[in-house]
C-alpha cells in the first residue's frame, strides 16, 4: 500500500499508522479489525529533497573526477559513466542532515522508529539521463508512426543536448518537458503548417555541437530538424535552427 507524500498527512493519520506498523492491524470505531500483517507499506516524502539533491550532485562530481583520474584519458567519457553512477549516501549525511529534518517535521521518534528502511532517490547520472531522453523520443516516435505514418530519427548528439535540460529538483519530469518543448511542439507546429506530410521522415540533429569537455568553439549548439518527404531522396531543412530554449517553470 502506498502513502504518497506522507509528510502532508494530518497528525491523527500518523497516530493511526503507529498502531498499523506496530501491530499489523487496524480497528475502526465499530470494533471491526482489518489484518495487514502480509502487506507492505511504502511512504514517499519530499522532505530534505533539496539537501539530498545537492549532496547527490556533489557525490557524482567527485565520482566522475576520480574515475577520469584513474583512466588518465585512456577511455571515452561514455565509458566512465557506469562507474561514476555508483554512489551511495554516507551514514553521516543520513544521521546529521536527513534525520533531524524528519524528526523536526514529524515530531515523534516512535513513528520514525517503526520505519524499516529509507530509500534515497539521488539525481540521475549522465547515462541514466541519456536513457530517459531516448525513452521519451521513442515514445513520441511511436506515436508519430502510428497516427501519422511519420518516421522520427535522431543523432546521438541530440540525446546529449536534450539531457542538458535536466533539472535536478524536478527529476524525470524535467526531461519529459524538455522533449515535449524542444521536439514535440516543433513537430506539431510543422504539422499544423502543412510542412509535415504523411509518409515523411524527420531527422533531429545538432549544429555547432562540441564535446562537453572541449572548449575549442564558442558557438552554442542548436537542435535542428530536417525532413525527407515521401518519394524524395534528400533531407531538407524544415526551418532555421530551433531558437535557444527559454527558461520556464515546471
Amino acid at each position: 500500500m502506498l502513502f504518497d507524500e506522507v509528510d502532508k498527512a494530518h497528525p491523527d493519520v500518523l497516530t493511526v499508522l503507529l498502531q498499523l506498523f506496530d501491530e499489523g492491524r487496524l480497528t475502526d470505531g465499530k470494533g471491526k479489525t482489518i489484518e495487514c500483517k502480509n502487506a507492505i507499506f511504502i511512504m514517499t516524502s519530499n522532505l530534505a529533497a533539496t539537501q539530498i539533491a545537492d549532496h547527490g550532485l556533489q557525490l557524482r562530481r567527485e565520482a566522475e573526477t576520480i574515475a577520469k583520474e584513474r583512466v588518465a584519458g585512456t577511455l571515452e567519457e561514455t565509458d566512465l559513466l557506469p562507474s561514476a553512477s555508483k554512489i551511495n549516501i554516507s551514514r553521516h549525511f543520513k544521521e546529521k542532515v536527513v534525520q533531524p529534518i524528519l524528526k523536526y517535521h514529524f515530531g515523534r521518534d516512535e513513528f520514525l522508529g517503526r520505519i524499516n528502511e529509507i530509500v534515497y532517490f539521488l539525481p540521475f547520472s549522465r547515462k541514466e539521463l541519456f536513457q530517459l531522453v531516448e525513452r521519451e523520443l521513442k515514445f513520441w516516435a511511436g506515436k508519430a508512426k502510428t497516427k501519422h505514418d511519420i518516421d522520427l530519427i535522431w543523432d546521438t548528439q541530440v540525446l546529449n543536448h536534450l539531457a542538458d535540460g535536466y533539472n535536478v529538483y524536478y527529476g524525470a519530469r524535467s526531461i519529459k518537458h524538455e522533449v515535449e518543448r524542444r521536439v514535440v511542439a516543433e513537430l506539431a507546429l510543422a504539422h499544423e503548417q502543412d510542412k509535415l506530410s504523411t509518409g515523411s521522415e524527420v531527422r533531429l540533429s545538432m549544429t555547432n555541437f562540441t564535446d562537453s569537455d572541449t572548449s575549442e568553439s564558442n558557438a552554442n549548439p542548436e537542435l535542428t530538424m530536417t525532413i525527407k518527404r515521401k518519394g524524395k531522396d534528400e533531407f531538407v531543412d524544415l526551418h532555421e535552427p530551433f531558437a535557444s530554449p527559454l527558461s520556464i517553470a515546471y
